[in-house]
């Protein structure tokens, strides 16, 4: 019998075995089949919508500087025999040299005329930045240069907001300086004191790498609100491991220099930090040194290899165990957007776009279904103040708009920072180091994304209510950019839906910037690593936003949602509380000023008083804050002046087409006399009924360093945003046009067994296969792409 049964279960496994041969034959011709009749995703448009990249003959009021237009401003300033700007093979500290250049953006009004009337329009001109190190004492001017691209002439930009020229000392950072700080010093700080840069750390600065470790470095401000003298230029230099990430591996070792005037022949050392304690100068350290009078620190840099917590190595246990991708989403029908000529339209949207060279990505002009909602809208400054006990962490206040911040957006990765089928937008900049401008690969990336959360919805379960459903998840228009500047990636999302609202969010990653442990360090951060501490700092990022709400005659309201005692009519004895609102127009400046207060709750409108609805409701845009929080820092106290913008969550002002941005890119710096004082803005007390209104917008978080930062910060949770909600604008909710929404019903709903009506608006639900990833193919072609080369 056993051997029966032993007999008949082979038999069974080899039935199963050719039955499942069989099947899999069965599914893998008729997958074959299926490929061969199956279109790729996005290979039809029905829609027919135009994805064109290329820089236009003849660019439009919006559109970034051209690469023939950034020529014609080198050539024009280089030939200026006032100027003479030098070329950049032979650009020095001392000499005359074009440092960037940005569009310069008509006076609005003009613009108007020009969008709105049929105007002629306005002729474009260029912002361009020159360091003018020749003159005695040297300074830094800017200029207006056009008409482009044939200019006639550059005049010194005259604003009653913003001095100019600018002391040479408030510079922004520049690889000119960055080169003779290199050429300069660090040759001469092994020659003086190697014996203990070796002795303590096994590393040297220059000649290093076939004999001994090599040191890297940070360059970190000293502003002057707290050097103490708007002509004082201070930096102090935080020397590391030549590892990833070097601000992740800090010594107890930090140098501040004295960079004053163009002559780098007279720039010196001001100050050395060693082992927790501040020398005089390089000589004095070294005499302590020798004479064993100062405790001694020997470090040895760690080992690198994947496991190594500073790396971005996948390391730990595998998940999921065995490959397997991540959930896709696909473009079945193409792309539902068009751009052209850096302007974009999507599903009642329109809007153009640019990225400028000083303060990043901004919007203008945007519409929704042909009316005006915003004229423009985009970052103004990001700053992070660092605290702690060390010298570094208790002085550095970055103010980034002092390393350009545009150019620093580049490098978009399908599949890790955008979807794969994103379009990948690329960005021409003009820079001082190189001839002619430079291309920065992928600096947006733009792509319409399902959220995975329904836009609206609602289930009547009931037949006695009805018995329907609809419902529209939330496919919405993503323009993305990320601005990494030097440790930390900030990433800046404009988002379209097809509702009528707009969010911009704010993320922050990146790696953390650490600083060496000592106890005093434990009252402002954690003890993260063997030598190191995280200390917590406070990122701020301010947006400007010029909201034209049916024209530009606005008032600004706010809802004030306040508490009241009334009498129950069941019980005219019995006292109940609850809220209501008390609309309030704001009419002046100051008083428009926001500090957000729990006690105090409102929603902010803003509308245009001849515009009603025929209820006679305003037809309003809310402003809706979600990444508000305080800064900290006392009124006028050390750099706190070149953030003022920073004091309040709000303010809004009058337009005026001087008021460029709420910053300078001098802020990482001016601290004791900022180029720019945004309090001034409002601080004129103008009328703000039925004018044209701009809103400034400051969002913020403290920023505790834990463990799990390492080795970079996760976006999770840092998300800061703010909405532009419409509200009574539309007679119902925009999105009811979508072909997105599904609607179930019975097709009898007295007869249930008749079956369910599905309507999806005529869209198809047939499959598509997803098109072959080309990351690989294209970084191979061009690894610019993600690398700089």
């Amino acid at each position: 019998m056993e051997v029966k049964n032993n007999i008949m279960l082979r038999v069974c496994i080899h039935i199963f075995i050719m039955w499942c041969g069989v099947h899999s034959a069965i599914r893998r011709q008729s997958s074959e089949h299926s490929d061969a009749t199956m279109s790729v995703c996005g290979e039809q448009d029905p829609n027919g919508n135009v994805r064109d990249l290329s820089e236009p003959a003849v660019p439009g009021p919006f559109h970034d500087l051209t690469r023939e237009e950034l020529i014609a401003v080198r050539t024009f300033l280089e030939e200026h025999p006032e100027i003479q700007a030098s070329s950049p093979d032979l650009v020095t500290v001392n000499s005359s040299f074009v440092y960037m250049a940005d569009l310069f953006v008509a006076k609005k009004s003009d613009v108007i005329s020009y969008l709105d009337k049929g105007a002629k329009q306005p002729i474009r001109q260029a912002r361009v930045i020159v360091f003018r190190g020749d003159l005695g004492p040297p300074v830094v001017q800017e200029y207006i240069c056009g008409p482009l691209p044939k200019i006639e002439s550059c005049d010194l930009m005259k604003h009653s907001n913003r001095r100019n020229p600018v002391q040479f000392s408030l510079r922004p950072f520049s690889k000119v300086e960055f080169d003779a700080i290199a050429k300069r010093f660090l040759a001469e700080l092994d020659t003086k004191m190697g014996h203990i840069l070796i002795e303590s750390y096994n590393a040297t600065f220059t000649r290093c790498r076939t004999v001994k470790d090599c040191l890297d470095y940070s360059i970190l401000p000293l502003g002057t609100g707290i050097a103490g003298d708007i002509n004082k230029r201070r930096l102090w230099i935080a020397p590391s491991y030549d590892i990833p990430f070097y601000t992740m591996h800090p010594l107890d070792f930090l140098i501040l220099f004295n960079l004053e005037g163009a002559d780098d022949s007279e720039w010196r050392i001001d100050r050395l930090s060693y082992a927790g304690q501040m020398y005089d100068s390089v000589d004095q350290l070294v005499s302590f040194y020798d004479a064993n009078r100062i405790p001694k620190i020997k470090l040895r840099k760690p080992t690198v290899d994947n496991n190594l917590f500073s790396t971005l190595y996948r390391r730990g246990d595998p998940l999921p165990p065995k490959p397997q991708r991540p959930p896709l989403q696909v473009e079945p029908d193409g792309k539902r957007y068009t751009t052209k000529d850096r302007k974009v339209e999507y599903m009642g949207w329109s809007f153009h776009y640019r990225m400028s060279s000083l303060t990043g990505p901004s919007l203008y002009d945007v519409r929704f279904k042909g009316q005006r909602i915003v004229y423009e809208m985009g970052l103004s400054e990001i700053s992070v103040f660092y605290s702690g006990n060390a010298p570094l962490t208790r002085s550095v206040n970055y103010v980034d708009s002092a390393s350009i911040m545009g150019i620093h957006s580049k490098t978009m990765v399908p599949g890790a920072d955008c979807p794969e089928f994103s379009t990948l937008i690329n960005q021409t900049f003009l820079s001082h180091s190189s001839q002619e401008p430079g291309v920065a690969e992928s600096v947006f990336c733009l792509f319409e994304i399902n959220n995975g959360y329904p836009l609206r919805r609602h289930a009547s379960y009931e037949q006695a209510e009805g018995a329907y459903y609809s419902g529209m998840l939330d496919s919405a228009l993503t323009l993305r950019s990320a601005l990494t500047i030097d440790n930390y990636d900030y990433v800046i999302d404009f988002i379209f839906h097809q509702n009528g609202i707009i969010e911009t969010k704010f993320m922050s990653t990146g790696h953390i910037l650490t600083s060496f442990y000592h106890e005093a360090e434990r009252n402002y951060g954690f003890r993260l690593h063997d030598n190191i501490a995280g200390s917590v700092h406070y990122h701020m990022a301010h947006f400007k936003v010029d909201l034209d709400i049916a024209g530009t005659s606005n008032r600004y309201q706010t809802l004030d949602v306040v508490e009241e005692e009334v009498l129950l009519d069941l019980d005219p004895c019995t006292r109940y509380h609850q809220t209501k609102i008390i609309p309030r127009v704001i009419r002046t400046e100051k008083e428009a000023v926001y500090d957000y207060n729990f006690n105090t709750p409102k929603y902010l409108l803003v509308y245009n008083e001849a515009n009603k609805t025929e209820y006679g409701v305003n037809r309003a845009y809310r402003l809706q804050m979600n990444g508000m929080s305080k800064q900290m820092i006392p009124k006028g106290l050390g750099n706190e002046p070149t953030i003022s913008w920073a004091r309040h969550q709000l303010v809004v002002t009058k337009q005026k087409d001087e008021e460029i941005s709420a910053s300078s890119n001098y802020g990482m710096f001016d601290g004791a006399n900022p180029v720019v004082d945004f309090s001034q803005y409002y601080m004129d007390n103008d009328n703000i009924v039925d004018e044209d209104l701009v809103f400034w917008i400051t969002a913020g978080m403290h920023h505790i360093p834990h463990t799990e930062d390492f080795p970079v910060t996760p976006t999770v949770g840092n998300h800061l945003t703010f909405f532009l909600l419409p509200y009574n604008f539309f007679p119902g909710c925009p999105s009811m046009g979508s072909r997105d929404a599904m609607y179930i019903k019975f097709k009898n709903s007295s007869e249930p067994s008749q079956g369910i009506f599905l309507d999806r608006n005529g869209n198809s639900r047939d499959q598509c296969l997803t098109p072959r990833p080309t990351l690989e193919e294209d970084i191979e072609e061009n690894p610019n792409l993600v690398l700089d080369v």
